[in-house]
């Protein structure tokens, strides 16, 4: 991992700019890269903050339609601790009906500039405004905030005030949600810099995480001439097809009689399933590292009752079995999603997934305490169904064909042509937890593959995909810390592809312990000596 400072230093605008080849491996070799221009500062800052207090942005200036863009606020913001001296600017994007909800953003503009800027990637169903304060998706708590390095950040609500998810009947508020926002949101910020430096950055990244993930993709896929990198944790990149798959889950276990599994029985599963896989990685961690192994491994009926009946928590019922089973496995799709999508899933409830509040109920056994319904019931009324007063009981998608594609093709980001994000020179990085039972694994790696598909030997170029073992969904058994941004900038500016990253582990118990960052489909494995709590005793396999 590197270590970051904030080097800043005065610049005058309009510096030369050279061409020179990147050093790195595979097929960066021959990559041409701009000269990085100095940093920038900003002269007289309080008055030229205030001066952008009424700025506007003009539709023309914005590349998906509009009714333009106006600054509400501009406040010089002192440095703190941690933060440095910069304009805060506050506004929001029109769109061209009235009745349509604008996007509202947040945009921070460091007196002294890098001359880069990174959008941040929202939450869930978005609806509040992402400040661009914080830090990168799952860095390490050492590591200076983007804005701290001198990078004007930025984010937005995505086009809606409603964080329930309750914009279902406003189209433009479903097509922003999808991704639109990305676009209409770069456009602004940008135009909102050359105001203030006099130019436009010379790199433009884009980082997030769950729905975030989902919103960097979109960027790269649709919008790839706007950036130069991206970061993509857990992806969130196929709304119906992910809220289907959840939906079947939840119902197996919530709409079948006696099939629900209480946080004893869960945590009953999770250590049988550590007893039979967490060593197949050659060291017995809490952690299954060889989930392919696993999968041949475990069988959940180890843990079935006398005769199939629920006898107590140390064991489980037949329709226990078969819930747990139903959310393990593919979803099939009655008819292809975006981008020719026909399955999605399993969840990895059977390699240590992170279940409790997620499929699990924390509380009793309604099937509403947990973040599979909070997430389903508003998609499934208000998207699908279009009908606030609906249920979620006896849903079936295939009934509402049309409605499920029309919503697959403005929402998913699943689509593998990255043509014009590759000839950018742009990079991708993709961080998937094995234990995620939110954004299954599977999901990502399948994704993956069709990158792989489509670009072979050349995708090595241009992203790199890495599967942590024991990672949720920002947290889990082993919370990993990695400075995402670091390596994509030594790759974007630089030139240098990553190689032997190390992740740190952020667990309460573990907190410490590190692992190779190994590329999918590669894992963890322990090399036999040294101490199990360090990177350097592992080696990157493949079964």
């Amino acid at each position: 991992m590197q270590m970051r400072s904030m080097a800043v230093a005065a610049a005058t605008i309009g510096a030369t700019t050279v061409l020179l080849i990147g050093c790195g491996g595979g097929d960066d070799d021959n990559q041409t890269l701009e000269a990085p221009p100095a940093p920038l500062t900003v002269a007289s800052a309080s008055a030229a903050c205030a001066r952008l207090a009424t700025a506007t942005v003009s539709a023309g200036d914005i590349g998906l339609p509009t009714s333009g863009a106006t600054v509400s606020s501009a406040t010089l913001q002192a440095a703190t601790a941690t933060l440095p001296e910069h304009c805060k600017l506050l506004g929001k994007v029109t769109a061209t009906s009235p009745s349509d909800p604008p996007i509202n953003f947040q945009i921070n503009l460091p007196t002294q500039w890098n001359v880069k800027t990174l959008q941040f990637g929202g939450g869930g169903f978005n609806g509040t405004v992402v400040t661009g304060l914080g830090g990168v998706s799952n860095a390490p708590a050492a590591t200076p905030v983007p804005l701290a390095l001198g990078y004007a950040t930025y984010g937005s609500d995505s086009g809606n005030q409603k964080p329930n998810g309750s914009f279902g009947d406003n189209d433009q508020a479903l097509a922003n949600y999808g991704g639109q926002s990305v676009k209409r949101m770069h456009d602004v910020a940008v135009a909102l810099q050359k105001q203030y430096y006099g130019r436009a950055p010379y790199k433009s990244y884009f980082q997030g995480g769950s729905k975030g993930g989902h919103e960097a993709l979109a960027a790269v896929q649709r919008y790839g001439a706007d950036f130069d990198g991206a970061i993509a944790y857990y992806p969130a990149n196929q709304n119906q097809g992910i809220v289907f798959s959840w939906y079947r889950a939840w119902a197996a276990m919530y709409r079948t009689t006696g099939a629900y599994v209480n946080l004893a029985k869960a945590a009953a599963v999770k250590a049988s399933v550590l007893q039979a896989c967490d060593a197949l990685d050659g060291v017995a961690d809490g952690i299954v590292s060889n989930t392919a192994a696993c999968q041949t491994t475990y069988d959940v009926a180890v843990l079935r009752c006398p005769g199939g009946a629920d006898t107590g928590d140390t064991c489980l019922s037949d329709p226990q079995i078969a819930a747990l089973r139903v959310a393990g496995s593919a979803t099939e799709l009655a008819f292809p999603f975006a981008n020719n999508v026909t399955s999605i899933g399993g969840y990895p409830v059977f390699q240590g997934g992170d279940v409790n509040g997620i499929l699990i109920d924390t509380v009793g056994a309604a099937g509403q305490a947990n973040l599979f319904y909070s997430q389903i019931k508003p998609v499934i009324t208000q998207w699908d169904l279009q009908d606030t007063s609906a249920t979620i009981d006896n849903f079936d998608y295939t009934k509402y064909q049309s409605r499920v594609l029309y919503l697959s093709n403005l929402l998913d980001a699943n689509d593998p042509n990255l043509d014009t994000f590759k000839a950018r020179g742009g990079k991708l990085l993709m961080v998937q937890g094995t234990t995620d039972m939110l954004i299954s694994p599977t999901l990502t790696n399948a994704y993956y593959g069709q990158l792989d598909k489509r670009y072979g030997s050349q995708l090595a170029g241009f992203t790199r995909y890495y599967v942590v073992p024991g990672f949720g969904h920002g947290f889990g058994d082993f919370t990993s810390n990695w400075d995402a941004l670091s390596a994509l900038e030594d790759w974007a500016e630089r030139g240098y592809a990553p190689s032997n990253q190390v992740t740190f582990d952020n667990a309460a118990a573990t907190r410490g312990r590190t692992r190779p960052l190994c590329e999918y489909p590669a894992y963890p494995k322990y090399s036999g000596t040294g101490d199990v709590n360090s990177a350097s005793s592992f080696t990157c396999a493949v079964n």
